[in-house]
């Protein structure tokens, strides 16, 4: 097989462009995750010395933002979308993800419950507020974007 016919092969695998979408899309998302996850540790750091008494409180900014912002990205209908499917994944699953954070959660539940000498309506409280304001939170953004997008 001669060169010429060779680079013809390569360039009509369609495994080659796939290749590239997946490698591209990783990037965008680990990306996004590395800006996320800066951005939440600067929050909370900033936060906790806004609010001594609460050192969780930036975990529950991050969490009721990012399900804001991931409401109104995402909530919108797919036909109605001028965000493309890099966008998505940049912003939602990059930025929103890294920011966003369930691990973060929780082990600021634990740790609220055993400082505040086995009081398990601290944790559960710190637990509770961020479930609650967060589907608060992506509900209001669905509806701001599908506002928004069809007017």
């Amino acid at each position: 097989m001669d060169r010429v016919s060779s680079a013809a092969n390569q360039t009509d695998n369609p495994f080659k462009s796939y290749r590239a979408t997946i490698m591209w899309n990783v990037f965008l998302v680990g990306t996004g995750g590395g800006i996320g996850a800066v951005l939440r540790y600067g929050i909370s750091m900033g936060l906790k010395f806004v609010i001594p008494g609460y050192a969780a409180s930036g975990t529950l900014f991050v969490n009721v933002v990012g399900s804001l912002a991931i409401g109104y990205l995402l909530g919108t209908p797919h036909d109605q979308k001028s965000v493309s499917e890099s966008t998505r994944l940049f912003v939602a699953v990059g930025i929103l993800g890294g920011l966003t954070t369930f691990s973060s959660l929780t082990h600021e539940t634990v740790t609220l419950v055993s400082h505040h000498e086995g009081n398990v309506a601290a944790g559960l409280g710190h637990l509770t507020a961020n479930v609650i304001l967060g589907l608060a939170a992506i509900w209001t953004g669905a509806w701001l974007g599908r506002g928004i997008v069809t007017t």
